[in-house]
Order: structure tokens, then sequence, then C-alpha cells
């Protein structure tokens, strides 16, 4: 099959390397994502205590799980907004090279949900524990207390993109099947339009966080 040349002649015949799934093993490798083109090597550090029970790692593979908890205001809004970031970065070569691919509209559609989050998070240090655009969309209007003429519209637009497109179904571009017997209907939606709906939404929250010099 003529798919993911980019990691070098593999076949379904090759053996797993099921080394790969424990993260003690990737910390060998000093390899890091990347968040918005830049290393994720100082984003979090790993903890002292998840440090010293790595140096007896070749007895237990299961001593360091790849989270880390109670972590400062600034580094949890430093990885939420490089996620944010990077979600950004992603769709907007999805829009390039799949402009009418459903996954292409569900990166954007996550963008837009990390956005409402991060600049939440940055306001209330909370994250709002729900997908649903509405929701979100009303709470940052809220805490906000938004009145800019270009926020136009951008909450009504949430509201009925849940109701209408994802008939209240979040993960709607993520599944093709959803609670209560719903199935994926969206096989007459124009994945462009929606496209470019979401990338404004996207391109006023950035404006909105002061982060348009990012891109």
């Amino acid at each position: 099959m003529n798919i993911f040349k980019i990691l070098g002649n593999i076949s379904y015949k090759d053996i797993i390397q099921l080394d790969g799934a424990f993260s003690i093993n990737h910390l060998n490798y000093k390899k890091y994502p990347k968040f918005h083109n830049n290393s994720g090597k100082n984003i979090l550090k790993i903890s002292q205590k998840s440090l010293d029970k790595i140096e007896d790692y070749t007895k237990d593979f299961e001593c360091f799980n790849g989270t880390e908890k109670n972590c400062t205001k600034n580094t949890r809004l430093t990885l939420w907004k490089n996620y944010w970031l990077e979600y950004i970065n992603s769709f907007d070569k999805l829009v390039n090279l799949l402009p009418y691919s459903i996954v292409t509209v569900f990166i954007g559609r996550q963008a837009v949900e990390l956005g409402f989050k991060f600049l939440l998070l940055k306001k209330t240090n909370e994250i709002t524990k729900t997908h649903n655009l509405e929701i979100l969309s009303k709470q940052f209007f809220f805490e906000y207390k938004i009145n800019y003429d270009y926020f136009d519209y951008v909450y009504e637009f949430c509201d009925k993109f849940c109701k209408y497109i994802e008939g209240e179904n979040s993960e709607y571009f993520r599944f093709p099947e959803y609670r209560e017997n719903n199935y994926f209907a969206g096989n007459g939606t124009d994945m462009k339009w929606l496209s470019y709906n979401l990338a404004l939404i996207i391109l006023k929250l950035l404006h909105f966080a002061n982060l348009e010099n990012e891109f």
C-alpha cells in the first residue's frame, strides 16, 4: 500500500515495537512533540519524583505513566495555549490539503473549543468540562463581558451549529454514530463553508487573546 511511506518501508507483517508503548523508554531518545513548530521540551518538565523512579526503569517499565499532577497555573496555561496553537496550525494545513474532509472540520471545531477553554482558564483558573460550543461560547461572552462588534453572531453560530449541524452530538465529525441510535447524516454538508466559519471564529479568538503574532 502506498501509505505511511514517510515512516519507512513498513508492512503489516512487521512486529509491533511493544517497548514504544512505555513512556519510560521514550525518555531515552530525547525526542519532543512539536507545538506550533516549537519543541515541547520545556513546556512541562518531568518532576524530580518521576526522575528518581526513572533511574530504576529497567526493573519497572510502569513507574512513569506519562502524566503529571498539580501543575502551576502558568504551566497549565502554557500547555493549553500550545495545544490550541498546534490545532490551529494543523487545521490551516488541512484546509489546504483536504478542504472537503470531515476530519478537517473536526480539527477546526476542536481548535475553536480549545480556544474558548484556554481563554476561560486564563480568566477563571478552571476548565469547563463540556465539549459543547454553545455552552463554552456563552460562558466566554459572560466572563469577558464581550461587546466587541467583531464578535457579532459568534455565539449564535455556535448555538445553531451545535443544534442543527451536530444534533447536540459534539463528537459529530469524530465518529459515525452517537448516543440513542443516531448516525452521521452530514453527507450533504458543505465542509469548506463550515471550515470558513470555524476559521473566522479562530481568527477572532486569536485577536482577542493577542496571539496573532504567533502566525
